[in-house]
This record gives C-alpha cells, structure tokens and sequence, in this order.
C-alpha cells in the first residue's frame, strides 16, 4: 500500500475501515442487489448470503451496520427474505430515478446509422498490409486487472516471484512512469481500446454492470474506431480472451468491435471457480456469443484460450488481446497456486499472492506458445494493468506509490508496462518518460506498418522514436484525468489533484510518494495546471451517465477526497 508515508496520509484510513466493509458487501451481496436479477435469482442469492441456512440475515452474514440497519426495516435484529427483497425494490428506484436524470439530454447508443456508415467507409481507406513478402508483427496485449504496482518483482515486490513477467522486463523496455487513463476498469478499458481520452465520448464512469434495458446505452460508443477494428481491417485475426467491461448489449460485444473471435465476460467481475448456477447473459463465460459454464481455474482458462488461439493462427499475423480477471476480485486461488506460498498465514494475502503466481504462469504459457511456433522475434507482447491495485481488499501493494485504484493520486494511476519487440525495442532497458495506455494504439499501428487516415484522430503517440531515438524529450508535455469532482494533471515533474476545491500539488522528481502537499506554497503552480486542465476539458464531452450512487467519502492529508465509480 505503499510506504509508511502514504499510510499515514489517511489517519489509517480513518473512514476506509468502513468503506471496506460497504465494499466487500457490496461484491458478496451484488446478486441481491443486481437491478435486473430475476426473483429466482434474487432467491438464490440471498441463500447464498444465509451463511447458517436460518431464513434470515444476521448482522454477521450482511456485515456492514449501517446497512444492515437500512435492510432491517423492522429493527427486529434480522433482516428476512421479504426486507431484503424490499430493498433491493427501493435501491433499484433510486437508480431508476438516476437514470431518469441523467438520461435527459445523453446520448442513446447504438450510433445512428449515419455514424456507422461513416465508421465503416473510415475503416475502409486503411490497406490490408497482411498480403505483402514481409509479415507484420503478431501483436499480444496482456491487460492484468487490479494488479499493485509493487507486486511482481520485475517492480520490487519480494513476496511474490513473477519470473515470467520479470522475463519480458528482460527482454524488452520497462516503464517507470506509465499511466493508465482512469483510476477504475472500465473507463481505464476505454482509453486503451480507443487511443483517446475516454472523456472526448462520454466515457468517464463505470459501465455499473448489469444488462438492463435503462442502462444499454451504457458501453464504448459504437462509432468510435478501436484497435481491433483497425487490426482487423488491415488483416489480422483477431481474437480476444478475457473480461470485456465496455457494454454488455449487443452492439458494444467484442465480435461487434473488431475481434474476429471472443472468449470471456461481459460484466466487470467473474469468480475464477466455476458456475455452479450461471448468472444472467452480461456474467456468463462465453464462447463468441453462446454462455457455457468453464471447469477450470479462470486465469487458467482465459491462457488456454489464448494459446489454442495462437496455435490455429500462428500462420497468419494475428492480434490477441488478453484482459485477464486476474488480480481482480473475489480473491479466489487454487491450491496449486496456494502451495507456492506455505509460510504466509494471512489466507486472503495467501491466496492473492496465488492469483498472481497464476497471472504469471498464464503469461508464461502464452509466451511458450510464441515461442513455439518460432514467432519470438517477430511478436509485439505489451504487458500492463488497468489501474492501481485497490487497497480495500488489504492485500495489494503499489510500492511506493499513494494510495490505489479509485484515487487519482499515482497508486491509482501509475502502472507497469513492458513492451517487448526484439528488432525494435532494446533488451533490459528502461524508460523513465511519462507514457499512457493512449499510446499503445499508435505504437501498435507503427509496428504493424499502418497508416491511420488522419481523420482518425488519436490522443496517444507512437512511443517507437522517444525510445529508440532520434526523438528526445517527453512523448506527453501534459497528462490530464478526470472523474466527476476529482481532476488530475501532469505536467513535467508537477502532478495536481483536486476534489472539488481540496487541493493537492506534488513535484514528483522529489516525491513520488506524494507525501508533501505543495499547493499552498505554489499558488502559481496550481493555477498554470488548473488553466492546463480546463482547456483539456474544454474540448470533451459530458458523462454520458453518471456513477454510481454509492459514493464515499475520505480524509487524505486532512482534506476531503471524493470517491467515484
């Protein structure tokens, strides 16, 4: 979580204890509280949350008080099934009544045909560049999920061996300073896929899960051009393996936005044990478009995948993209996995610590596979994680970094980033300028010898000439977040982060920790980044929905921070 600096900045996380609780319920109890879920399935889940099978919650099997109070609507000390069932009827008003505001005036997805057609005769200038004597390098994208900065040892970590990513680290170019787009996965998902700032269409909040008939508009708007799209069109197969989190209707699934094959999830969270009763459409593992119930550990399932991928296309130029669940919750290992790691007592750290031993097998079989067919030298494999690993869960760790996932501060936003590609990138280095997902998709088409028309128009640049030279300097003068209060800016060494009018100014050359609020002896600084960040903002669109309703707020440094999902 980060050094005893950054643990302190939150007087222990004062209000985190409680913000833990809500989460955690919140994950355990989501089956109950799913808007769209069927009475059968509400039944079950609630079943299932009734730990000693009495009928009833007790306050130890809903485990947070203040809401179990909500729940207990007749303060007789549990709450039954005709309470919960209540709630989840008074929760789901609510949201419908946010919805019913923010709907007014919000743009409904899908496009109009006018904006498909026009992306289709976009797509249609880009050449085939797969037919000519020289191959294209393959491209594979391996996207961890809640991964802690610190928690491989290519990044410090002395608790968990990572020796497969450690091995890509050594093979290709390490990043110091990446950043992903947003503190949270599906806005974070967003960025990468699109090469934009996910905030120029709408996209600055979580999808919020279910496949509800209100909330369909809710995905990666289907005019917007992604790199599968473009790989796709130049001639790749494409295939993508893992978890989705940009929609859940059909016009936002991976076969309607440049993968030629899909095996995964919708929804943004899937156990990594196998179903024993299937959750609607948007969290079922599928296979293109038909749900199936996998057998296998899932960080297991999602490298088999891609390896039998890699294996039937290893002839052509191909493109995986591989967004594992792993580290994400529910905290689920193996005992395969749990073995490797006899002398931790603590369970939960016990079994994170698994979960990534078994990230890191999957990204070694995947390289196995490359390597197999004699593709080494000629593949692009990009390693990276969404956001900062979240430290409700208590067992993630980001090193030096403050804070994680949910917070602009660089816990949330900093993340590592291995690209390897032998006759481009040099073995064993490392890159020290501020870099972002957005890059990815201009350096991927660099790569691959596409010329994008200029009316596709990226945010990211090509990291190729910073790295290999002739280009010096930084490939971003000036890295801008966003999420409803709270703004973020980089700019050079200086890093600003508002919530609303709490100020935070760090000089991260000195201070990567950001242990030392700067802005009151800063004011100039303050308002050149402010001045930064507003005529970003300028140019991009409203949230086309709002997040959730659920919002926390805590204490950093002594000011208040806004939490948004």
């Amino acid at each position: 979580m980060g050094t005893s600096k950054g643990n302190s900045v939150m007087k222990e996380l004062s209000t985190s204890t409680r913000l833990l609780l809500v989460l955690l319920l919140i994950y355990s109890f989501q089956a109950i509280a799913a808007e769209t879920l069927p009475k059968a399935n509400e039944d079950s889940a609630f079943t299932k949350a009734d730990v000693n099978n009495d009928g009833r919650l007790g306050p130890e099997e809903v485990k947070n008080e203040t809401l179990f109070q909500r729940m207990d609507a007749n303060s007789n000390g549990f709450v039954s099934r005709k309470e919960a069932q209540s709630f989840i009827q008074r929760r789901r008003a609510r949201e419908d009544a946010e919805f019913a505001k923010e709907a007014s005036g919000r743009p409904v997805f899908p496009a109009s045909t006018e904006d498909e057609a026009a992306k289709r005769k976009l797509l249609s200038t880009i050449a085939d560049i797969t037919s000519g004597d020289t191959r294209p390098p393959n491209i594979v994208l391996l996207f961890a999920d809640d991964l802690g900065y610190g928690d491989t040892s290519l990044y410090g970590s002395k608790k968990i061996p990572t020796p497969n990513i450690d091995a890509l680290g050594k093979q290709g170019v390490r990043f110091s300073n990446a950043y992903v787009t947003a503190a949270s996965c599906s806005p974070s998902r967003a960025g990468l896929m699109s090469g934009q700032y996910q905030q120029r269409f709408g996209f600055e909040f979580n999808t919020a899960g279910g496949a509800t008939t209100h909330r369909s508009h809710r995905g990666l708007d289907p005019s917007v051009v992604t790199m599968a799209d473009v790989l796709k069109q130049a001639g790749y197969v494409t295939g993508m393996f893992g978890k989705w989190h940009l929609g859940t209707q059909p016009q936002f699934h991976p076969q309607a936005r440049g993968f030629d094959e899909f095996y995964g999830f919708l929804a943004g969270a899937h156990s990594f044990f196998p179903a024993k009763n299937p959750q609607p459409f948007h969290s079922t593992i599928m296979r293109d478009t038909s749900p199936l119930i996998e057998p296998e550990y899932l960080t297991d399932a999602i490298a088999r995948e891609t390896v039998t991928f890699i294996d039937a296309n290893y002839k052509k130029p191909f493109f995986a993209y591989v967004p594992f669940n792993a580290v994400h919750t529910p905290i689920e290992a193996i005992e395969k996995y749990q073995d490797r790691f006899p002398n931790e007592s603590n369970q939960t750290k016990r079994d994170y610590y698994a979960m990534t031993s078994a990230l890191d097998d999957a990204v070694g079989a995947i390289v196995a596979a490359i390597n197999k067919h004699g593709l080494a030298d000629n593949t692009l494999v990009i390693f990276v994680n969404d956001n900062g690993g979240p430290i409700y869960t208590g067992v993630q760790s980001n090193g030096p970094l403050k804070l994680g996932k949910l917070f602009l501060f660089e816990g949330g936003i900093r993340v590592p980033m291995v690209l390897k590609l032998p006759s481009t990138f040099e073995p064993n280095s490392v890159y020290d300028q501020p870099t972002s997902t957005l890059d990815l998709f201009p350096t991927i088409c660099h790569a691959a010898g596409i010329k994008l028309p200029p009316e596709i128009s990226l945010d990211g640049v090509d990291l190729t000439p910073f790295i290999k030279g002739p280009v010096s300097g930084s490939p971003h003068d000036t890295l801008f977040w966003s999420n409803g209060p709270n703004i973020a800016v980089r700019h050079g060494d200086w890093k600003l982060v508002k919530s609303f009018e709490n100020t935070w100014l760090f000089n991260l050359a000195s201070d990567i920790g950001e242990s030392s609020n700067l802005a009151k002896s800063e004011p100039e600084i303050v308002e050149q980044l402010e001045t930064l960040y507003h005529e970003w903002r300028s140019q991009m669109s409203e949230p086309a929905w709002a997040s959730k309703p659920n919002r926390r707020k805590v204490e950093v440094d002594g000011l208040v921070y806004e939490m948004n999902i």
